[in-house]
């Protein structure tokens, strides 16, 4: 029993204590192939590395090293979960304390897996060490939080269908953050080319055709280049502006900087960095221009910031500078990382990405609406399976906000990430918000031609937006949000305006308001509709609503003080002729009044009440009755 006894003591070193093979100790092939391996990883050539790495592991089971960089490999770079798991788990077995946050890389692998389950017990088991330094402490205990929330959302998805948007757009490479025009037309997005030391990154458009999105095309090289990384790209409503960040640039203030460029007809301008306040010799990207063109979103890192890359927004001042950035605060800011904000048209909406919230692991999408004092209120994830526990940066939502896109890791992608787009649920949507999209040509010779646009609310009499069109073909898009009555007014010089009235008051859907402007020089003979002046039935006070168009005629008047008009007041023929010339010059003559009381000169002004003398349309249905009842000015002298 005793030779039993030693014979036992002296294997038990052997069989519990041989050493395991690390970089330091390695011989022979193992070691060639791991230093190759190392050597792929540092260029990038991850797969390369990873194929070598497994022969070295098939050379020498116990080589601890190798497992690691396997699992490191498959976790951080090639997402392939269960390889990344199988290497930690084979260090753990080889030496438990090799590794001291074994657990905890564990523990991030079973998350992407959907154990959570698995994934709390090794966490509680990390964070029982008793020498964890505060940042891992901290980052454990949120994906506690995690798992927990997961397990909650997994049990109660949402209703969600993603479809893959095909081969036109998605490809091998990894395609991310798609932002669209607001009708639609145009999807832009980041395209990843490369990997580590060589990654690249471009901006690719698709237009959307009756088939579909047709074969997506870079940009241009007026913004692609060879040399920086072009991507986190926004492109305004309008398709008109382009923003988007580049690093490492001649003209940058920091490492990646926000730039932006003009669209005219169908070619982008060279970019312009937006230079300070925006950017700073730090870190900014990922900008998001509001629909109004007055707030810009970005994230950045930034000392006053609350953690790592946060959400912040600068303002668009009177004189056309932008304010200092202003943090988004506690509501949306974490400790952790909030990327990719993208607000809603309706200008109460924003969505974002993040990792510091209660969410299925790395970063998810969340929502957050503006509280009536103008703060934003607690962010709501989107619930699983948008949301997995991989990472889903960047979503767009339609003006209308039935459908959304955005970049994921599903099971039928080209590459690892490609771009969905799916119907948006109910409780997640946005405000209703429409657009209006006009064509401005000439009248006579039907070029197309550059001109003001300016878009009131009418209830406050304030100037919603102010744009210019396109100067190569004279179009325009404007985003309206719904809940407000709107009076656009189009203007050129030496061109009488026109004006178009908008009602979304009440309205919750609609298709979208499409124009053809012509508009006309101003000869005598010429005529106007105000469709933006406003009286209470069988009334001649004029209401407050009809502020902003009468604006408009002073500064035409101004612009042209030879100019002399007649204010003319046209009814149906709806009850008598003596009623209806009461009525129709009384208008005209409150016009008159207002103009005159603002400081037009009596002179330059007449007024005549019409009744339904003069039709613009047939009196038999309520839609030409509502076209007849009208107050315009015909131009008698220039």
């Amino acid at each position: 029993m005793k030779k039993l006894l030693v014979a036992l003591v002296l294997a038990f070193p052997v069989f519990c204590f041989s050493q395991v093979v690390t970089k330091e100790n390695a011989k022979g092939k193992a070691k060639e192939l791991f230093d190759k391996a190392d050597n792929s990883f540092a260029f990038g050539k991850l797969f390369l590395a990873d194929s070598l790495l497994h022969d070295a592991v098939k050379e020498k089971d116990n080589f601890i090293d190798a497992w690691m960089l396997l699992g490191q490999i498959n976790l951080e770079y090639l997402k392939n979960f269960e390889e990344a798991k199988k290497g930690y788990e084979k260090v753990k077995l080889l030496q438990a304390n090799y590794l001291s946050d074994v657990d905890f890389q564990l523990a991030r692998c079973n998350m992407n897996l959907g154990n959570y389950s698995q994934a709390k017990t090794l966490l509680t088991s990390f964070l029982h060490q008793e020498k964890l330094v505060a940042t891992e402490r901290i980052q454990a205990e949120k994906y506690l939080t995690d798992c927990d929330f997961s397990t909650e959302a997994v049990s109660h998805p949402v209703d969600f269908k993603p479809v893959n948007l095909g081969g036109n757009v998605n490809s091998s490479a990894d395609e991310s953050m798609p932002s669209l025009t607001a009708d639609g037309k145009y999807l832009y997005f980041t395209r990843h080319f490369g990997q580590g030391a060589f990654q690249d990154e471009d901006i690719f458009m698709s237009l959307h055709t009756s088939a579909g999105f047709a074969p997506a095309i870079s940009v241009g090289d007026m913004i692609n280049t060879e040399r920086f990384i072009e991507g986190a790209q926004n492109v305004s409503p309008s398709g008109k502006y382009l923003f988007f960040t580049s690093s490492d640039r001649p003209d940058g203030l920091g490492r990646a900087d926000i730039y932006i460029s003009r669209k005219v007809g169908d070619i982008w301008e060279r970019p312009n960095n937006m230079g300070s306040p925006i950017n700073t010799p730090g870190y900014e990207t990922q900008p998001c221009i509001s629909a109004d063109g007055k707030q810009l979103f970005f994230s950045a890192i930034r000392a006053t910031g609350k953690g790592g890359c946060d959400i912040w927004v600068c303002h668009l001042n009177a004189d056309g500078t932008w304010s200092q950035a202003e943090n988004l605060g506690d509501s949306i800011n974490t400790p952790f990382d909030e990327m990719r904000p993208y607000i809603h048209p309706d200008g109460n909406t924003l969505y974002f990405s993040s990792n510091g919230l209660p969410g299925l692991g790395n970063y998810d999408i969340y929502v957050s609406h503006k509280n009536a004092n103008g703060k934003w209120g607690k962010p709501e994830n989107l619930g699983y399976p948008i949301n997995t526990a991989g990472d889903e940066l960047g979503i767009y939502v339609t003006a209308d906000g039935t459908h959304a896109f955005f970049a994921s890791e599903q099971k039928d992608s080209k590459g690892q990430m490609d771009i969905y787009t799916f119907d948006m649920p109910a409780h997640l949507r946005p405000g209703y918000t429409t657009y209006v999209k006009g064509n401005v040509f000439d009248n006579e010779s039907r070029e197309p031609i550059s001109a003001n646009v300016q878009v009131y609310d009418l209830e406050t009499g304030k100037l919603f937006s102010t744009f210019s069109t396109d100067k190569v073909n004279g179009t325009f898009l404007s985003t309206l949000p719904a809940g407000k009555n709107y009076a656009v007014e189009v203007m050129r010089d030496g061109y009488l305006f026109f004006s178009k009235n908008i009602s979304l008051k009440d309205v919750k859907e609609g298709t979208p308001f499409e124009i053809d402007i012509a508009l006309s020089k101003i000869r005598v003979g010429e005529k106007v509709v105000l469709n933006n002046i406003f009286f209470d039935s069988e009334k001649f006070e004029l209401k407050k609503e009809s502020a902003s168009e009468l604006s408009i005629v002073m500064k035409m008047l101004e612009k042209n003080p030879s100019m002399k008009i007649e204010i003319g007041g046209h009814t149906d023929n709806t009850g008598s002729e003596e009623k209806n010339k009461a009525l129709s010059e009384s208008r005209a003559k409150s016009v008159y009044e207002y103009l005159v009381s603002k400081g037009v000169t009596a002179e330059k002004l007449s007024y005549k009440g019409y009744a339904a003398s003069k039709p613009v349309a047939a009196n038999n249905t309520p839609e030409g009755k509502s076209k007849n009842r009208r107050t315009e000015f015909i131009v008698l002298a220039i």
